[in-house]
């Protein structure tokens, strides 16, 4: 009894591996998780923000937030490839965001890069 049982055991176990190697070789290259690009629009605040560095010092930033964000975020300078901020100045700005499917550790996750300025104003001041 105990033979038959171990014998059923091991077959079911083969069994599942099987299918388990097959599922893994039916992967196909449309099935593997890549790159994309995607093309947004930033918006660039006249205003100047700060953020903690690596070393724990706070840098100056622009403030920068995606069409669709309310809330405005603290970019380095040089985040938007191709772009030079200028203070005072409200930009908005076309780019290409990357996504990337496997960020390193101790990057981004995403990578912009200008397309073309859209708009540069200066904001309006209050009377």
């Amino acid at each position: 009894m105990a033979v038959k049982q171990t014998r059923w055991s091991i077959s079911v176990l083969f069994i599942a591996m099987l299918a388990l190697f097959v599922r893994c070789d039916s992967l196909g290259d449309d099935e593997v998780i890549t790159d994309r690009d995607v093309t947004v629009t930033l918006y660039v605040s006249a205003e100047t923000g700060s953020q903690v560095g690596l070393v724990g010092v706070a840098m100056p930033c622009m403030l920068v937030k995606e069409s669709g964000q309310t809330e405005w975020n603290p970019w380095a300078f040089e985040a938007i490839k191709g772009f030079t901020y200028e203070k005072g100045f409200e930009y908005e700005l076309l780019v290409t965001k990357t996504i990337y499917a496997n960020p390193p550790a101790d990057g981004s996750s995403y990578d912009y890069v200008l397309i073309r300025e859209v708009s540069k104003t200066l904001p309006d001041t209050p009377q």
